[in-house]
């Protein structure tokens, strides 16, 4: 064990193992494999760890040593990854940073020591594996008895589940950021905007105004949501007794919200950490996180554990007991009409505390971190809703020593729903260079999410403090969200080695490039042909589409990347008129583009070809300007912009200087199909249909 491991195990001495010797080693074995299954009455290939989804269960107990071997019976490459476990650099699963990829049928195996106790689990980090069915839960004992004596102690990991290859949704969020609110149920549409009233007019006029979009909390249509790969199981228990539940958030994007109707939930543990035990009636569990619970059964009765997605659109269940069956309260969609952008999947964390508690570093060493929890009795009031931090405390103090200096790293989560682009201080994954620390200091990460949803970071291979106003006992956690609009700072002791990932937890953020790589200066390995392996957001996605009028055709296809695209626009006439732009565009900011190409037109009496160049820039209330110059040295300015009428109902106007101008009403019938009528200045108005692919 290296002296970097055991100065955190100082700082978290309740799981040290004094003698620092294994004492067994546990072996598992993992299949990596597809499989037909249905959870929504469609029958499509997922992946499954030994034909189940989730996983098995790896367990073991503080002091052994874990040895699994992933045997990856795809075609392509598979990876493992231990969420939350502290370990050697090179057993991170992370691949090609810190782990090498597992070729296609072909076998790795990890092994490393148990050294701390908690609840955690495992996934893929190979392209969106973990969306198929790659993960599973883990499982560590104190070698202690548990000092709360549940009579059960059960693991419910909870998911989400779509039927679209996760690569076509990937793709389909790159064309269009809201491509899912009609499946959802959330288009903000004006017709809904009126019926809410005045306030929800000034509200999306002000939100225009400043040049955001409709809110809303989620991005993707789920098609079913799971706890242990059901919609719905069950879990025998008697009246009287109490159950621990390790429940473990491994959605790839969605929120839940859970809820037990037999009473309050003790919180116990956030991410297999002790904290103070709270009692809560509902608990808002962000992606990757993981909590402990008790529950107790009151009487001789089938109670409901539900876990509803936060943007209310499905739920799973689980019944813990025997008899008659007593069900949760259902829980609604939140109202995207009035909620404000600084309120997202977990409302309330928008702030960051500062106070001087939280900064003093005294040095205190832990050594004796025995906590009395015979009972859980408190004076607090049950929490009717934890959606924050606030509330979690460590049972013991978590300062780290003074002596140790301190480096201050700020870092801006920042995106572009339309583009789909998520990134840190405006830069992806790939454009970015690693955040360099020194071992030997304290490492404050002060977050800023200056986007419209809530992002649940993860640090590999350490666990922070959350500085969220308690002081010396601020908790320890591994993931934490930063809600949308808000604030959160943290801090953790660099003394490990080499590069570690730290991301956002949403898998889809995640490949769209809000990652980073955290380098130790003294032994990074990290070089940009690894960060060309681990990066998805340079990758191209194309977007196409095409209308047919009575009267005319209208034709696009796109093909771009983070800041770079290619363009081909026509109109047609059916006869002797054409438009036809090919040109190269670079995104500058989230409003600002840049594009250079050529025109091609040809009317009744010449072909003309120019070259062009321009700007696009996003006005107040979403209006697109665009202005340009050809060869010949004219100049034109546009304006165009579109008003969803209502949930399958636009309108789009365009409109320049050349005394041109179109406007066109359309009816989606689905995603991909449209009917349509336009009035253009050129071409007079007819009736079509639009194809999008």
């Amino acid at each position: 064990m290296t002296i970097c491991r055991l100065s955190l195990m100082a700082i978290m001495s309740m799981f040290f193992i004094a003698h620092g010797f294994a004492e067994d080693t546990v072996s598992y074995e993992l299949n990596v494999d597809t499989k037909i299954v249905n959870f929504s009455g469609q029958e499509v290939e997922a992946l499954a760890l030994n034909g189940s989804i989730p996983g098995p269960t790896i367990e073991a107990t503080v002091g052994d040593t874990l040895r699994v071997t992933v045997n990856n019976m795809l075609e392509g490459e598979a990876s493992i990854h231990w969420h939350g476990v502290l370990l050697p650099h090179e057993q991170d699963g992370v691949p090609y940073l810190n782990t090498v990829p597992i070729p296609g049928k072909t076998s790795h195996t990890f092994e490393f020591s148990v050294t701390h106790a908690g609840t955690y689990w495992y996934h893929s980090h190979t392209g969106l594996q973990e969306q198929r069915g790659v993960y599973g839960s883990i499982v560590f004992h104190p070698k202690e008895d548990d000092p709360y004596r549940p009579n059960h102690d059960h693991v419910i990991v909870f998911s989400d589940w779509t039927n679209e290859n996760p690569n076509a949704v990937l793709a389909n969020l790159k064309r269009d950021g809201d491509y899912y609110a009609l499946k959802k149920g959330s288009v903000l549409s004006w017709d809904k905007v009126i019926q809410a009233g005045p306030a929800a007019v000034k509200k999306r006029l002000t939100d225009s105004w400043t040049r955001m979009g409709p809110m809303d909390v989620s991005d993707i249509g789920y098609d079913a949501f799971l706890a242990n790969g059901q919609q719905s199981s069950s879990v025998m228990a008697h009246a009287g007794e109490t159950l621990r539940l390790r429940m473990i958030n491994a959605s790839a994007s969605s929120y839940v919200t859970v809820q037990f109707a037999g009473g309050p939930m003790t919180v116990i543990a956030a991410d297999g950490m002790d904290v103070e035990p709270i009692e809560v009636e509902k608990l808002t569990i962000a992606l990757a996180e993981t909590y402990d619970v008790l529950v107790t059964l009151p009487e001789m009765k089938n109670y409901e554990l539900r876990a509803t997605s936060v943007d209310g659109t499905g739920y799973s269940s689980t019944m813990i007991g025997m008899g008659p069956t007593v069900m949760a309260p259902a829980l609604g969609k939140p109202n995207l009409l009035t909620m404000d952008h600084d309120h997202g999947a977990m409302a309330g964390m928008a702030h960051e505390q500062m106070d001087h508690a939280q900064m003093d570093h005294s040095g205190h060493t832990m050594s004796d971190m025995t906590h009395n929890r015979e009972t859980l009795a408190s004076s607090e009031p049950v929490i009717a809703h934890m959606d924050d931090y606030d509330s979690l405390r460590a049972p013991q103090s978590t300062q780290l020593p003074a002596s140790m200096p301190i480096r201050d790293v700020h870092l801006t989560l920042t995106g572009n729903m339309e583009r789909f682009v998520w990134s840190f201080n405006n830069k992806t994954l790939s454009e970015a260079d690693k955040v360099l620390i020194r071992k030997g200091k304290v490492v404050r990460f002060h977050l800023t999410n200056d986007t419209m949803m809530d992002h649940p970071l993860h640090l590999h291979g350490h666990f922070f403090r959350v500085l969220n106003g308690q002081g010396e006992y601020s908790p320890l956690k591994h993931t934490v969200n930063v809600p949308a609009m808000g604030k959160v700072m943290i801090e953790f002791a660099a003394n490990e080695e080499k590069d570690w990932f730290f991301h956002c937890h949403n898998l889809y953020h995640m490949k769209a490039g809000m990652a980073r790589v955290i380098s130790y200066e003294e032994s990074s390995r990290y070089t940009d042909a690894i960060r060309d392996q681990i990066a998805m957001d340079y990758h191209w996605y194309p977007n196409r589409q095409i209308q047919v009028f009575n009267h005319m055709a209208v034709g696009m296809w796109r093909i771009s990347n983070t800041r770079n695209a290619f363009e081909f626009e026509f109109d047609y006439d059916y006869d002797t008129y054409y438009d036809i732009d090919l040109v190269y565009e670079r995104s500058i900011t989230r409003f600002l583009d840049m594009y250079g190409g050529v025109n091609s037109e040809r009317d009744a009496h010449e072909d003309e070809t120019k070259a062009i160049a321009g700007i696009k820039y996003v006005l107040p209330l979403l209006i697109e300007s665009d202005l340009r110059v050809n060869s010949d040295g004219h100049w034109r300015f546009g304006l165009e912009s579109e008003l969803q009428l209502t949930d399958r109902t636009r309108f789009d106007w365009h409109w320049n200087t050349d005394e041109e101008y179109r406007v066109t009403l359309g009816y989606d019938v689905t995603k991909n199909i449209r009917l349509i009528a336009n009035s253009d200045s050129d071409f007079d108005a007819g009736i079509g249909v639009e194809m999008r692919f």
